[in-house]
């Protein structure tokens, strides 16, 4: 029977990075005032993330269950406001919040799982979702991936943090678990781990493209049933933490990308429709936009070896000794939407 759940649960992985793949392409989500993602936000994100276990355990098991449940009816009502209308969403959230508390109450731990797990789903669709398009970019999801990569290792195999909090919520609805069965250890993964899994695919089709995409997910559903095929042969028996193998490679194919395509579309050139970054080879012609940022340049403005950023048009926006100062001088000169930064040749 495990076997089955364990197969299982790479199904439903995959189904949630399809259903949140297809929200992606098809529904625009109201941008929240955030402006743009920040190193300071994700060091934010990532000290919640470590904290918050630690203050769940100072409080009783039923109220870490009723903060989850509220924080995932806000979170499926923002996710279906955009499809139905936000009246409509906020009663259909209610009403499978209202009865997944009240399967608990009559000790139905099946329908418990069911519910929990359809919220669960549906508030990592809509989450990845807004992250994504109000502005999170690949390099900060990989940096998100590394810091939880290590904590993810301290917290379940260094310590007894992640033990003691699921031993916490086991059994209560709203448990941040998507678990396919009971008991002591469940078939299932972490909401922190679902959500990586589902976010990095999204992320990457902004950034980079389809192929990108479909390489993140496939890489997403390899982990996730490598570890399910360990446990299935009894090679491992405790919880693991998932992250520990997904988390380099997320690492890695950013770096992978943005060396290849040498950047990643922004958020307003992916909404624009721009075409993503085209592979860049040593023996191909520079960009267009350099070519012509060149020719409007005299050869003894810019000393050799600098980077250039270079906006629409080939107008140079910035100069700088490195990629990241050309970019940051282009903000400073009022053009933060420059979509080049080349080494100069």
């Amino acid at each position: 029977m495990n076997g089955i759940a364990l197969v299982a649960l790479s199904c439903c992985v995959a189904l949630i990075m399809a259903l949140a793949a297809g929200y992606l392409a098809r529904v625009d989500m109201p941008r929240p005032p955030v402006g743009v993602y920040t190193p300071a936000d994700v060091a934010v994100l990532c000290t919640g993330v470590v904290l918050a276990p630690l203050l769940y355990a100072r409080l009783p098991g039923a109220w870490v269950a009723a903060l989850f449940g509220l924080v995932l009816c806000t979170a499926v009502q923002f996710t279906l406001a955009p499809l139905c209308g936000g009246r409509w969403a906020w009663c259909l959230a209610l009403a499978a919040t209202g009865a997944t508390a009240g399967a608990s109450f009559g000790d139905a731990a099946l329908a418990v799982r069911a519910g929990t797990g359809v919220l669960l789903a549906v508030a990592v669709v809509g989450v990845a979702n807004l992250w994504t398009q109000s502005g999170m970019r690949s390099a900060q999801v990989a940096a998100l991936a590394a810091v939880l990569t290590c904590y993810d290792l301290a917290a379940t195999t260094l310590t007894h943090v992640t033990a003691d909090f699921f031993d916490q919520v086991r059994g209560r609805p709203f448990a941040p678990l998507l678990a396919l069965t009971g008991g002591a250890h469940p078939v299932g993964v972490g909401l922190g781990d679902l959500l990586l899994l589902v976010l990095f695919p999204l992320v990457a089709a902004k950034a980079y493209g389809r192929t990108a995409a479909l390489l993140a997910a496939a890489v997403g559903v390899a982990v996730t049933s490598a570890v399910s095929v360990l446990f299935a042969l009894d090679a491992l028996t405790a919880g693991f933490p998932l992250l520990t193998a997904l988390g380099p490679l997320i690492v890695a194919q950013h770096l992978v990308w943005s060396r290849r395509t040498g950047g990643e579309r922004s958020t307003a050139e992916w909404r624009a429709g721009a075409p993503r970054p085209a592979p860049r080879g040593r023996d191909q012609d520079p960009y267009p936009a350099l070519v012509a940022a060149l020719a409007l340049t005299a050869p003894g403005d810019l000393p050799e070896g600098a980077w250039i950023a270079c906006a629409d048009g080939g107008r140079i926006a910035g100069t700088g000794a490195s990629a990241g100062l050309a970019r940051r001088d282009a903000r400073e000169r009022g053009e933060p939407a420059a979509v080049l930064a080349v080494r100069q040749v």
